[in-house]
């Protein structure tokens, strides 16, 4: 399949993402950056809702609930509207010309730096996050309930209450395929290029818009758009290494949430004291919209958001304190009797987080320096090495300890930037969180100890993670030193000449030319090839990959031919039977090969070689409806680096115990006889 068969499923993708959004906030007066940032986030709350609502009603999932959910959202939106007529959310007059040729450029050179080593739109990213992201698409399209409060019982199948996993990118990817009829790693792709295209890079030019106030707005979104393409770090890194899908959605709504949560702040500091509940009331309604879209998203970002915008809100509540001490005795008195509360329950957060990290993640329940040793946690350099790449903006290519190239024109504007942005009260914030940010990356990739995991755990030590934050506050940084470097040009070039630049005709050319030669400095060097390394599909004989082509011809002809419909399929997940949803319509026994089985798969798993002997083998297979067994002789990635925990299958495979009816010589299909036909 070509990428130009693709455009279908990403069109359908661009709908997915932002129509729900766009018709929910239709009434509200916005920008075009801003509108379309602000429908990714409510878009996201809508398809979370839509799970939640429908899916405890027992209906298969379908894009037309987040529709109805998203035509709630548009009364809502028209009451605050009539209540605050005047309530802009951003208002930028931006050539919109200019706005579309520079966004569509951007998300191009996106599409180029992610996939120009990717042949072909159908195949799926190799890696062991994957499996299960792909199980629950497949799943979710054939009923299975598409709420983030259920969707773990995919994986934990004896639990009965909640089993939260943030659904949303689960849920666009369903609505995409949904929408263009074509198959789950075809949505997949063409998610993952909307979700960059409408999400990222309005987010990313908004937050640079909103950080950067007093500054033309419409001059600052076309420079942040291409800068967004800029970082190794973000979006890119993210689909190699993992690949960790959510948390790409989730970063990738990071800037509008951190926007949202910064304008809030702002609207209640700025209005008139008669004024400030509602702007109170207003501005909490567009927190709980953030945080609700990154919590259906990755709730593990959401403490980036917090990071992100702590020195930022610490700042507006100490220079409110200061002008409060300034005051009479009164605005004293209230000054420290807030100071006091905010105290208080700072304290009390913190020890309510403390109790939960003892009493139920088991903080001393074992050494810390034995926790966080799996491999998105090792320290793989020093810790220089790390301050050099933030500096430099090498990134991490997820390619083994590979990093890209230096970006030096990258790395001159996000230095003129910060050097600007410290000169002036209101955007020192921004330098403040990057400064913490890279502390927490370099932290994380450079050092094993104590202290690294401690101020890391939350983020699983991950480096990739951490680091995947740093563009969004880098991108407005840049933009600034951009706009500066223009700013001094465009005054020593009036001095000497008689001609009359614009900024615009300055800034964006340079900004254009400074993500071109950064982008062409990470495809060239080892962004592009490590994004083609986990989506490669041999022909045959997959060894570290999940699925061979052959492997997949084979469920979709012989699997799905044989195998009748609502029958199970039972095999090693390490093997690709986990897949055989995605390929063949049939439900594995195993859809991930990570879990918390109840006790029928447990028997599968490790004693399915004494079906002749015991009996409780038969009730089991019996109970999941299972007659066919799907095995090939390879385990991807080198198999469970914790041990094997399916035995089963290949003990019974190897001993002769089913009678083989279908096989291609790498792939073999087994039926069990033992146990008779099914119950009916």
């Amino acid at each position: 399949m070509s990428w130009l068969a693709a455009l279908p499923a990403i069109l359908s993708a661009c709908l997915a993402v932002v129509v729900p959004g766009l018709l929910a906030t239709a009434p509200l007066r916005m920008g075009a950056v801003a509108r379309v940032a602000v429908s990714g986030l409510v878009g996201v709350c809508c398809a979370g809702l839509a799970g939640v609502v429908f899916g405890a009603a027992g209906l298969p999932f379908h894009l037309t609930q987040v529709l109805a959910v998203a035509l709630a959202g548009l009364l809502v939106s028209a009451a605050v509207r009539r209540r605050r007529p005047a309530l802009v959310v951003t208002g930028a007059r931006t050539d919109r010309r200019a706005l579309a040729v520079v966004w569509a450029l951007s998300a191009i050179v996106i599409v180029v730096v992610a996939f120009a080593g990717v042949p072909d739109p159908s195949r799926i990213s190799q890696t062991y996050d994957n499996v299960f992201h792909l199980s629950a698409v497949s799943a979710i399209l054939d009923g299975f309930p598409a709420s983030p409060l259920t969707l773990r019982s995919l994986i934990e199948t004896e639990a009965t209450g909640i089993a939260y996993y943030p659904a949303a990118w689960h849920q666009l990817v369903a609505m995409t395929a949904q929408g263009s009829g074509s198959s789950v790693p075809v949505a997949v792709n063409a998610t993952w290029i909307a979700v960059q295209a409408l999400v990222w890079l309005p987010g990313v030019a908004w937050l640079a818009q909103v950080a950067l106030p007093g500054r033309p707005a419409g001059v600052v979104a076309l420079v942040a758009l291409p800068l967004g393409t800029a970082f190794g770090s973000f979006p890119y890194a993210l689909l190699s290494w993992g690949t960790i899908y959510p948390t790409g959605l989730a970063h990738a709504l990071l800037p509008a949430a951190v926007a949202v949560t910064v304008l809030a702040i702002r609207g209640v500091r700025a209005a008139r004291p008669g004024r400030r509940a509602p702007a109170a009331l207003l501005g909490v309604l567009g927190v709980i919209v953030a945080v609700a879209s990154l919590g259906v998203s990755h709730p593990r970002v959401l403490p980036t958001w917090a990071l992100i915008v702590l020195p930022f809100a610490l700042g507006v509540l100490g220079g409110a304190f200061a002008r409060a001490l300034r005051g009479g005795a009164r605005a004293r008195r209230r000054a420290v009797v807030s100071l006091v509360v905010a105290a208080t329950v700072a304290l009390l957060a913190a020890a309510a987080a403390f109790a939960y990290a003892v009493l139920r993640l088991g903080l001393f329940d074992e050494p810390l320096e034995d926790r966080l040793s799996g491999p998105q946690a090792q320290a793989v350099q020093g810790i220089w090495d790390g301050v050099v790449q933030v500096l430099t903006f090498q990134a991490m290519t997820g390619a083994g300890g590979a990093v890209t190239t230096i970006a030096p024109f990258l790395s001159i504007a996000v230095i003129v930037g910060a050097a600007a942005a410290l000169r002036t009260r209101r955007t020192r914030w921004i330098v403040v969180s990057f400064a913490l940010v890279a502390v927490l990356f370099v932290l994380a990739a450079g050092s094993d100890g104590v202290v690294a995991k401690l101020l890391t755990g939350i983020w699983y030590k991950d480096r990739f993670r951490l680091a995947a934050a740093l563009p969004v506050l880098a991108v407005p940084l840049a933009t600034l030193g951009v706009l500066a470097v223009a700013r001094r040009v465009l005054r020593a070039e009036r001095q000497l000449t008689a001609r009359r630049l614009g900024l615009p005709q300055l800034a964006v050319p340079a900004a254009v030319a400074v993500a071109l030669a950064s982008a062409g400095g990470l495809a060239l060097t080892g962004t592009t090839s490590a994004v083609a390394g986990v989506f490669e599909q041999p022909a045959e004989g997959a060894e570290w990959q999940i699925v061979s082509q052959k492997q997949i011809d084979f469920m979709d002809d012989r699997v799905a031919g044989v195998v009748p419909g609502g029958q199970r399929v039972l095999g090693d997940p390490w093997d690709g039977s986990a897949l055989t949803q995605l390929f063949a319509g049939r439900e594995p026994v195993f859809p991930h090969v990570n879990g918390q089985w109840d006790p029928f798969r447990r028997t599968l798993a490790w004693d399915l070689e004494d079906i002749e002997t015991d009996p409780a083998v038969c009730r089991a297979l019996d109970a999941l409806d299972v007659r066919y067994v799907l095995y090939n002789p390879h385990e991807f990635g080198g198999g469970d680096p914790a041990g094997n925990h399916f035995p089963g299958p290949h003990a019974a495979v190897e001993k002769g115990l089913f009678t083989e009816v279908a096989t291609d010589g790498e792939s073999t299909l087994y039926r069990i006889d033992q146990c008779g036909p099914l119950p009916e």
